[in-house]
């Protein structure tokens, strides 16, 4: 029997905040966003783009539907929303990020598309968003996650107009100051926001 507390929506990165990051200039992290339990039959759902974040600041604003969108997806009674952020992305990580792109979009080994393709234009495949790119990136880079945060929705939230969720975000990390601990693990660590439109 179908149920009848069912929606499709889209789901479109809109903003973060990460105290933490404060200080630090303008950097590439990957994000990855969660559906956990959208509907019957469906465990999960993901998808890891790459961001940049300003002092501690994303805005998806001047970004197009393309770079921001996660999910079109029908979501069914309660369901989960789960985001990490990944630690601030070296050169060489994001090296790492392009041959993973297009070894798997070629389908062919990551070595291959290095000698293959111009460093130029690896370095530009890099900064591109990752739409479904698999959760295989996040091993082929080694990039840990600094914080995450998970957030219980309902379909029936998302019936009519257009809203902003946010998520809260709790430190998967410690960081210490001339010898003081300022931040903890699970302690408070800003948050990200999402447009979710009814289709």
């Amino acid at each position: 029997m179908a149920t009848k507390d069912r929606n499709d929506i889209e789901l479109l990165l809109a903003k973060a905040h990460i105290p933490s990051l404060l200080k630090i200039g303008s950097h590439h992290h990957i994000v990855t966003v969660e559906l956990i339990y959208p509907r019957v039959g469906v465990a999960s759902k993901s998808t890891t783009q790459t961001v940049v974040f300003k002092k501690g600041l994303f805005d998806a604003d001047d970004l197009s539907w393309t770079q921001k969108i996660c999910f079109k997806e029908g979501v069914e009674g309660n369901f989960g929303l789960h985001v990490t952020v990944s630690e601030t992305l070296t050169a060489t990580q994001m090296r790492k990020i392009a041959r993973f792109i297009a070894g798997k979009s070629l389908d062919i080994g990551a070595d291959v598309v290095e000698d293959a393709i111009p460093t130029p234009i690896i370095d530009e495949i890099a900064k591109q968003p990752l739409l479904y790119a698999s959760k295989q990136l996040l091993a082929a880079t080694k990039a840990k996650t600094i914080v995450e945060g998970f957030l219980d929705l309902k379909a029936s939230m998302f019936a009519n107009e257009p809203s902003v969720i946010t998520v809260p975000l709790l430190s998967t990390r410690k960081l210490t100051f001339n010898g003081k601990q300022i931040l903890r693990e699970n302690d408070p660590d800003g948050d990200f926001s999402f447009s979710v439109i009814p289709l």
